[in-house]
């Protein structure tokens, strides 16, 4: 039991390099989920999740060299995990982020209100890449400020309901447009971990199949205001539209 033990901690060692870069892509994940709504911090850690990814596959190919029967059979696995239509977007997505461009994935949402689990009522409406979620609620602030809240989801006051003021927010590649973007970073990272572990296998190891869990999504993709706060951003609005208003009027005198 003992010797078993000591000669998979063994191989799993020989391979601690792209082992700890593997949870380094999984904590990147953690970063977009943890970041969802700051639209700079969460690129950023999507940079670095497909930047980590893909040096996974190039550390455990140094780290198997020394053994030539699963170089040989990594060799073909790679070629395999290159064709995958997944994976093959992502490495080119992280080739784009390091030797060409930044990254701007496709951001939609809504504005509206949730009892904590789910929208109830909301608008749809583009969200700019580059932009905070909370530009989405702010921008819909100043158009009720000169007009009124039609949809009626400006929570001001603390009722006891439940009820807030939300932005549900989703981050999606173009390329996919009909999966989320955690959601592929996790089903990526799974695919790139199961390569790894298989290859700890081929070594001599004893492992379990690698899983991410990702967060309820209730939690993540809503960014939730406090009464208060929205209380206070449309009297701010309003006062806007009034000085605004006011110059008009003064202007045409």
């Amino acid at each position: 039991m003992v010797p078993e033990d000591c000669s998979n901690r063994a191989i799993l060692r020989s391979l601690e390099s792209s082992l700890d870069r593997l949870e380094e892509a999984a904590w990147f994940i953690r970063m977009m989920e943890d970041h969802y709504h700051q639209a700079d911090r969460f690129r950023w850690s999507l940079n670095s999740f497909l930047r980590a990814l893909k040096e996974v596959v190039q550390l455990v190919t140094m780290e198997v060299q020394q053994r030539p029967d699963v170089s040989a059979w990594l060799k073909a696995e790679k070629l395999a995990l290159s064709q995958e239509p997944l994976i093959s977007l992502l490495f080119k997505q992280r080739d784009v982020v390091v030797h060409k461009s930044m990254l701007k994935p496709a951001s939609k949402g809504s504005v509206g209100y949730t009892r904590g689990r789910g929208l109830k009522i909301g608008l749809g409406l583009p969200i700019d890449p580059l932009a905070d979620s909370e530009a989405a609620i702010l921008r819909y602030i100043h158009h009720v400020a000169k007009d009124m809240d039609f949809l009626g989801i400006l929570y001001t006051e603390e009722d006891g309901g439940g009820e807030y003021t939300c932005v549900q927010r989703e981050w999606r590649l173009e390329q996919v447009p009909d999966q989320e973007l955690t959601q592929l970073a996790a089903q990526a990272w799974e695919r790139v971990a199961k390569l790894t572990l298989d290859a700890a296998t081929k070594l001599g190891a004893h492992v379990i199949e690698p899983k991410f869990e990702l967060r309820d999504p209730n939690q993540v993709q809503f960014e939730v205001y406090a009464p208060s706060w929205v209380k206070e951003q449309l009297a701010l609005a309003k006062e806007h539209v009034a000085k605004r208003g006011g110059l008009s009027t003064t202007g045409a005198s």
